[in-house]
């Protein structure tokens, strides 16, 4: 018998051979066509997404009743992107076969796993050429997760989505990060543990939310349960793709990592928190998943968090907790430590070598977008942004992405006064009243309002 398997494995590794050399060779051949540099890691991707096509036409109403799937995209930052499910598929798209598309990833400012509107249709997408995939299963895993972003975001009405400042200005106090601790152990050992432990475990995990809420407030607690209530459901799809399609010990030994263990890896403060409760909110639908058929459409149109639709499920009650002394001490210290990092990071950030560039501007600017992932609030009027930041008006923007900048803003993230950042001085130009950048990571064109040089540093005005 398991040289019957073997035989198998070899005949559909040839098979995979030969589709993936078939289609290098056409990709070579249209290069011409599509204006692109076409590597070998474009076409080993390009040439799995029919698999993910139909795996996805498989499983999705197991996993999520009534989910609809929307137009996706896979990509190579700066490089091609593929379009799939697109019902109007840009004119300056070329048809590449069957119903994909190929076009610039650059003019749509494709970067990372997330859903950006391409022609006006919301499209998930996922970028491949980051280095942290340990399989092509994960990569789609992860597309996965973003369509049923789209889903939510065009069908689900009641949905409570998080709101990204919250993030900035969530407390960092130890008596909370303590309870958490403790709380997300509990979570675990619910999914994993003996179901007999049940009742009594998610009294526990009731009961510490309840004492959290004392020390963080009502506001805080509910931003968790947003984020849980949006991420939670798309981390579970995430999750159902690649348990049900992962073949080898490396991929199991991803899924043991992302999705159990990661949620009692120690974090304190606010680093890691937001990636938390996209576990925290998994747990909670494959939990209501192993106990009520069919709840995900009853929980979607209840408008409610999914947090308190899981308490309506369960009852659960008030009970006492063990002595948490020493998860106390623990956080007492790094706590402490998490808050002195905002100070360091703001040192190292003014230390990089190159010119500094500090852009104020005359007007508020459109707030465009960032990655609250990789955000971090310095203090009150101070944010560090270490992968995406994007702003506008007008016929003017500022593109950031892998780099890093600092904002000042009045009053809340939307608002932007200035920002500084580090570049090399042949990477800018002053141009008919413009200030341009463009050097790989930022992208910047905007009309000067005035100009001054002090030192290694601009300090340029801007409309």
């Amino acid at each position: 018998m398991l040289g019957i398997f073997r035989i198998r494995n070899k005949i559909q590794t040839l098979i995979n051979m030969k589709r993936y050399f078939t289609l290098l060779l056409f990709l070579y051949a249209n290069y011409s066509v599509y204006a692109q540099v076409i590597t070998p890691i474009d076409s080993a991707y390009i040439s799995t997404v029919a698999d993910f096509s139909k795996n996805i036409n498989t499983i999705t109403e197991k996993v999520w009743q009534g989910m609809k799937i929307g137009p996706y995209c896979i990509f190579r930052l700066n490089g091609p992107a593929f379009l799939l499910n697109h019902p109007a598929p840009p004119q300056n798209s070329r048809h590449f076969n069957d119903s994909i598309f190929i076009l610039n990833a650059s003019d749509y400012g494709l970067f990372g796993a997330t859903q950006t509107e391409i022609n006006n249709y919301l499209t998930a997408h996922n970028d491949y050429s980051f280095i942290s995939f340990a399989s092509v299963n994960q990569f789609y895993a992860e597309l996965f997760h973003e369509l049923h972003h789209v889903y939510q975001r065009n069908y689900v009405k009641n949905l409570k989505f998080d709101n990204p400042a919250d993030l900035l200005t969530y407390p960092e106090d130890y008596r909370n990060d303590a309870i958490k601790q403790y709380e997300n152990e509990v979570w675990l050992n619910m999914l994993l543990g003996s179901n007999d432990n049940f009742t009594e475990n998610i009294n526990k995990v009731f009961t510490c939310r309840n004492l959290r809420m004392q020390i963080i407030g009502a506001k805080y607690l509910d931003y968790e349960k947003a984020v849980e209530s949006v991420e939670g459901p798309a981390t579970y799809c995430e999750f159902e793709y690649i348990q049900q399609f992962a073949s080898n010990i490396v991929e199991q030994q991803y899924i043991n990592h992302r999705f159990y263990y990661s949620l009692t890896e120690p974090h304190y403060g606010r680093d890691g928190l937001r990636g938390k409760h996209l576990l925290t909110g998994m747990v909670q639908c494959l939990l209501l998943s192993r106990y009520f058929k069919n709840w995900q459409q009853e929980y979607y149109t209840s408008g409610l968090y999914l947090y308190d639709y899981f308490l309506s499920k369960f009852n659960p009650q008030i009970t006492n907790l063990p002595d948490l002394g020493y998860y106390k001490a623990k956080t007492k210290y790094f706590t402490a430590l998490e808050r002195t990092k905002h100070i360091v990071n703001l040192d190292k950030f003014n230390n990089q070598n190159g010119i500094k560039i500090t852009l104020m501007f005359n007007e508020i600017p459109d707030f465009r977008g960032f990655d609250p992932m990789h955000a971090e609030a310095i203090n009150d009027s101070l944010i560090m942004h270490y992968t995406l930041l994007r702003l506008g008006k007008d016929n003017n923007h500022f593109n950031l992405t892998n780099d890093m900048a600092l904002s000042t803003i009045t009053n809340q993230i939307w608002f932007v006064k200035q920002v500084s950042f580090f570049v090399q001085e042949n990477d800018i130009k002053f141009s008919e009243n413009r200030f341009m950048c463009n050097n790989g990571t930022l992208d910047i064109d905007w009309r000067i309002v005035s100009l001054m040089r002090n030192e290694n540093e601009y300090l340029i005005k801007l409309e």
